[in-house]
């Protein structure tokens, strides 16, 4: 895994993954929250310019209750129907149809969800809806409403009541306008005009802007909410009280809007006195939570994951790509770190990794070049010290050869004597006049067997050499004269003053592989001869050539490798 991270493809991709994921969060933010000033902002305006119809609208409905109480409270059919008490039957109905046609005219008209209910001092009623009324006059009088109206004769009261009183509103909260009516121009009150509507269906009013993150409260002369979208501002809370303070605190600044941050929220606060009145529309507004709720971050959040995912592929497959030539560059060079020198690689990619491989095939084939002229200087050295070596052949050898063959013709022993000369003639024509580093294991044996003729010539028959090699090895390439150092040292060192003995040679295949075993049944070696026999600086005079058994062991590893050589394993006994 360490060596995995240490890549310069990982390397490449951790950079650009934190990078692109650096780039993106960061982009996002600034993006998220340009958008979100620019949202607010835009927001903030177009509230406002709801905010401002809803005024108009409110302002519209209040006006036209204005006028409908205005022209009740001087209204003489009106003071009429209230004041007169001894009707008969037909006058009484003619005057309550009387009154109704009067009211027909007013704007209450417009408004079917209004109930509209006068009372008169005596507690006199008429209902002008189809409703019914659930309590008698001489209860509405003492109602908190209506004693306040008759208070302020000359203001229109508008209050909060959690039940209405019809039929149709007595479970429902309110919002009730009440004004007392004159008589004798204004100077005495002879009632009360009460409109009462639903306080869910005046929401409608302002309806076009409330919404899940806007809220809207309207208050009364007292600055007591009547009306608002979120029912627990009705009621007294720690809430309502905060809101007040709020008011307070702009109408005392004079300023109509204002922003707070409450929780991390930004929250806009939007006063207007209704025009006209005393009422008071308090407007809140949340951009932060229409922002996020416009805003669908988990969607804009999977959508740029995604789009990063795609970036991030893209780039890691050209990344790949572009570091595919110099991974195998790599591949290559641990190759020849191994020993293998024709790892040569595809010229691709970049124009650096194109060049790094031009330049690596270059060096690579210069090496080679080098090897092969240095393999071949030592192959010429190799040559050239053997030959030396072959070249070499010890005066004491020739002349006791030649002294052996004097000797058999001395004895008249013409034939011996030819064949001597002849296996001596044969000996020197292949070792001297032979410029081959290699020849076949059949004419290797060849010339050990005139060796062989030779010394037993000179020291007698009594070491027999006995050859048994197989014929599918008979055709084998082997270096010239590795067998005759060890045959010739077992002839001087195995049988010493004329001992008997044999010397068998036995070669053969295994395993596509050519092994030579020479075993003599001398009085063998300890471990000190054994090495004294491999050191370099040992010599002989009566040896044939001054090739010895160190130079065959050297020529072995040189030509096939360290696994390949000679093994002597003897004792002494």
């Amino acid at each position: 895994m360490v060596k995995r991270c240490n890549t310069l493809f990982f390397k490449i991709i951790l950079v650009v993954l934190t990078g692109i994921v650096c780039l993106t969060t960061g982009l996002s933010i600034l993006n998220i929250r340009a958008s979100q000033q620019a949202f607010v902002e835009n927001f903030v305006e177009s509230q406002d310019k709801i905010f401002q119809q809803t005024d108009r609208n409110i302002y519209n409905f209040f006006r036209d209750m204005t006028a409908v109480t205005s022209s009740i409270s001087t209204s003489s059919t009106v003071e009429k129907y209230l004041t007169e008490t001894d009707w008969e039957y037909t006058e009484e109905a003619k005057n309550i149809l009387d009154l109704k046609q009067y009211l027909k005219q007013l704007p209450i008209e417009k408004y079917s969800d209004m109930n509209l209910v006068l009372l008169g001092i005596d507690g006199k009623t008429l209902n002008y809806n189809d409703s019914s009324l659930v309590m008698d006059g001489e209860t509405l009088l003492h109602n908190y409403v209506v004693k306040k109206a008759l208070e302020n004769p000359k203001k229109l009261i508008c209050q909060y009541e959690e039940g209405g009183y019809t039929d149709v509103m007595k479970d429902h909260p309110v919002i009730v306008l009440a004004k007392s009516i004159s008589r004798n121009g204004g100077k005495n009150v002879c009632g009360i005009t009460l409109l009462t509507i639903k306080e869910a269906d005046f929401r409608r009013y302002y309806d076009g802007f409330t919404t899940s993150t806007n809220d809207l409260l309207i208050l009364n002369q007292d600055k007591e909410i009547i009306s608002s979208n979120r029912e627990e501002y009705l009621k007294d809370s720690g809430d309502t009280r905060k809101l007040f303070k709020i008011i307070k605190e702009m109408e005392k600044a004079h300023i109509k809007t204002m922003n707070r941050e409450e929780n991390g929220q930004i929250t806009g606060y939007m006063v207007q006195r209704l025009q006209s009145t005393n009422y008071t529309m308090l407007g809140m507004i949340h951009p932060d939570m229409a922002f996020d709720r416009v805003y669908d971050f988990r969607y804009i959040i999977s959508v740029t994951a995604f789009i990063t995912s795609i970036v991030v592929i893209i780039i890691f497959l050209l990344v790949r790509q572009q570091t595919r030539p110099l991974y195998k560059l790599v591949e290559k060079m641990r190759g020849v770190r191994e020993g293998r020198l024709n790892q040569f690689v595809k010229v691709e990619g970049s124009t650096e990794i194109r060049e790094l491989s031009f330049t690596y095939n270059t060096m690579l084939d210069e090496m080679q070049q080098y090897i092969d002229k240095l393999m071949e200087v030592e192959k010429a050295k190799r040559e050239a010290e053997i030959h030396s070596l072959q070249m070499q052949i010890n005066p004491h050898y020739i002349y006791n050869t030649l002294a052996s063959v004097k000797w058999l013709i001395w004895q008249g022993n013409k034939e011996k004597s030819v064949q001597v000369i002849d296996a001596f003639i044969r000996l020197l024509r292949n070792t001297i006049s032979n410029k081959k580093e290699f020849i076949t294991l059949k004419e290797e044996i060849e010339n050990l067997k005139d060796y062989v003729i030779i010394n037993q010539t000179r020291y007698g028959n009594s070491v027999n050499v006995e050859y048994y090699v197989l014929p599918d090895c008979e055709e084998q390439k082997i270096p010239k004269l590795i067998l005759q150092p060890f045959v010739e040292n077992a002839f001087f060192h195995a049988f010493p003053q004329g001992q008997q003995g044999t010397i068998s040679i036995f070669a053969r295949m295994s395993e596509g592989q050519l092994k030579i075993e020479i075993i003599d049944d001398g009085i063998g070696m300890d471990n000190q001869t054994v090495r004294t026999l491999l050191d370099k600086s040992e010599g002989q005079k009566e040896h044939f050539t001054g090739i010895g058994v160190n130079n065959v062991d050297d020529r072995m590893k040189l030509i096939y490798g360290q696994n390949y050589g000679i093994l002597i394993e003897s004792k002494r006994g």
